[in-house]
Formats: structure tokens, sequence, C-alpha cells
């Protein structure tokens, strides 16, 4: 009973996570490179339960999956969309990863054992963006946080900053030892 109830609890900070997600900037910011949207396909590709994703829905082994899908969508497609820039932040991303999801489940139904396969899926897609961007929004929270001190310290040094600060010592031993700094 104690674990049942510790697994709902994580599984509703989870949707939580997920609901607040749409909220966050880095969820929605333009990469302006692809490294990173790739190494998130990377690690979800590489998953075990994305290997029915990777590769287009063969029409031999699914008849009918042309005419009831509208956009077909796979983890290749995804990456090339990621490589020629047609995604480039993680709600993008994360989008198309949810039509994978909904065209499996619209084509075999709720209750197959594809769709069971897609809810785990789509929760382990879900653990690893809820990852990056929380990665992402510490990184740039740390990054901001350098730069406030940074400024901190150069008003506080009047603005020289601390590069400037230290150039007139070494002037200065330059001159004590007899020549001009000039070389």
């Amino acid at each position: 009973a104690e674990k049942k109830a510790k697994q709902l609890r994580l599984s509703f900070e989870k949707q939580q996570a997920l609901l607040t997600l749409d909220q966050n900037e880095i969820y929605h910011q333009e990469h302006t490179e692809t490294t990173t949207l790739l190494a998130l396909w990377k690690r979800i590709s590489s998953h075990r339960t994305s290997a029915v994703f990777r590769k287009p829905v063969n029409p031999l082994e699914a008849p009918g999956y042309q005419e009831r899908i509208l956009f077909p969508i796979d983890l290749s497609l995804i990456r090339k969309m990621i490589v020629c820039r047609m995604i480039k932040s993680y709600a993008g991303f994360h989008r198309c990863v949810g039509l994978i999801c909904h065209n499996c489940v619209k084509f075999n139904g709720r209750e197959s054992d594809y769709s069971a396969l897609t809810r785990d899926f789509e929760d382990n897609v879900d653990e690893k963006v809820l990852e990056a961007v929380r990665n992402a929004s510490a990184a740039a929270a740390a990054k901001a946080a350098a730069e406030s001190s940074k400024a901190a310290v150069a008003a506080a040094t009047g603005g020289a900053g601390g590069a400037a600060a230290a150039a007139p010592p070494v002037a200065g031993a330059a001159a004590a030892a007899g020549t001009s700094g000039a070389a």
C-alpha cells in the first residue's frame, strides 16, 4: 500500500511538472544550434521502448495506415526535422514525439500491445524532456547569477572590472623594473 501511494505521488508530481512545463520559457526557447536537441533525440531514440518508432511504418506491415494517419512521423523524421531546423525548441520536439504516440494509439487502438508500449515510450520521453528543461533552466539561472555577480564586482570597483583593476600593478611593475612595457 505504501509503495502504491508513493507511485501515485510521483505520478501526480510528474503530471504537475508537465502541466507547468508550458509556462517555462526555456521549454519554448529556440536553440541556435542543433546539438542540444540532437542529444535529447539520441537519449530518447536509444531507449528500449523506442525501437518501434525509429523508422517509418511499413505500409505492407500495417495496411490502411496511410489512409488513416494524416501526418505519419517517426524518430528518424524528427531527427531530420531537427537537423534542417524545422524543430528548434524542446516544445516543438515534444509536440512531434507526442504525434508519434497519438498516431500509434489512433491506428492500433487503446487496448493494443502497441498502445501499452506507446505509454511506456511517452513516459520515458516526458521524463527526458522534463530533465532537459530542468537542466537548461538551472544552467540559465547559474549563468544569470554569475553575470549578476560580475556586474556587482564591476559596480563595486567603479566599473573597472577585475581585469582592468589588475592592469595598473602590471604596468607599475614594468616601470619599476626600468622597462617601457613595450616589447
